[in-house]
């Protein structure tokens, strides 16, 4: 996929983050700077990382933060700290978020509730981008390792979703934060395209994680997936992070300010 560089990748403990930071190990990355609340569970991807067959990443360059991405202080300082470990940032992966159902709908959504999920789906994911914004905007680029071209100065990769596109029953929250995650996709990348930093966005559709496989979730996404994913099933979380590895890397080094949907073809109805 091309990713010889750097990476950060928020969300990294668990579901699709996690499935990304073995990509990107996978794939060939110089280095890998994975975030997320827990730290227990950070260090069983980093083992996980380690113990993979696949993997190339050099243990060495394998760090883990724990960062709430809402603190922006916290999210400064840990960006600070990667880029000089690494002495550069070149892809972030802003896969942290969280969802919930409203029962009764917009009419009665809890404003703590809201508050929660706009703070860590859009306010995280635009410290984070920020922050390495400023990193990426005083680097050399990276260079591809199939032909030896300059590439960008950074790539970063937001998380949106089908609900980016769409409204969902109950989802008010959520569906807003994700439609707001286009919006800044759309306007920083028209902000650093011409300074070599593209900025793209992922829309996952019906998707195997931990939270989805529970019994009681994986019976509504099944009958859901039957009646309005053509593909007839849910994505698993590799083919989600193959999405992330090209938008990132030197495959799609004229793909900026652009939602990649990895939906089943749902969105195409």
């Amino acid at each position: 996929m091309d990713v010889p560089g750097y990476a950060m990748i928020t969300g990294a403990a668990s579901g699709i983050g996690r499935a990304c930071a073995v990509a990107f190990a996978d794939e060939g990355a110089a280095g890998l700077a994975l975030l997320d609340l827990s730290y227990e569970a950070l260090c069983g991807v980093k083992a996980e990382i380690e113990s993979h067959r696949a993997s190339k990443v050099d243990p060495k360059n394998l760090r883990i933060f724990v960062v709430d991405v809402t603190d922006e202080d916290q999210v400064n300082s840990t960006v600070l700290a990667v880029a000089k470990d690494f002495g550069r940032i070149d892809y972030l992966v802003n896969a942290a978020g969280i969802a919930m159902k409203h029962a009764g709908g917009a009419a009665f959504v809890d404003t703590n509730d809201w508050k929660r999920i706009i703070d860590v789906n859009l306010h995280g994911s635009f410290y984070m981008l920020r922050a390495a914004c400023k990193v990426m905007l005083n680097q050399e680029p990276i260079t591809s390792t199939i032909d030896g071209r300059p590439l960008s100065r950074g790539s970063i990769v937001n998380f949106s979703s089908i609900q980016g596109v769409v409204g969902l029953p109950m989802s008010t929250a959520y569906t807003t934060s994700k439609h707001g995650i286009l919006g800044l996709t759309r306007t920083a990348s028209e902000d650093y395209a011409k300074d070599g930093i593209r900025i793209n966005a992922i829309c996952p559709g019906y998707t195997e994680t931990p939270l989805t496989m529970q019994p009681d979730v994986l019976k509504v996404m099944r009958e859901k997936v039957a009646t309005s994913v053509p593909i007839q099933r849910m994505a698993k979380g590799k083919e989600i992070a193959d999405g992330v590895l090209y938008l990132a890397g030197g495959r799609s080094s004229f793909v900026t300010g652009t939602p990649l949907f990895v939906d089943g073809g749902y969105t195409q109805q």
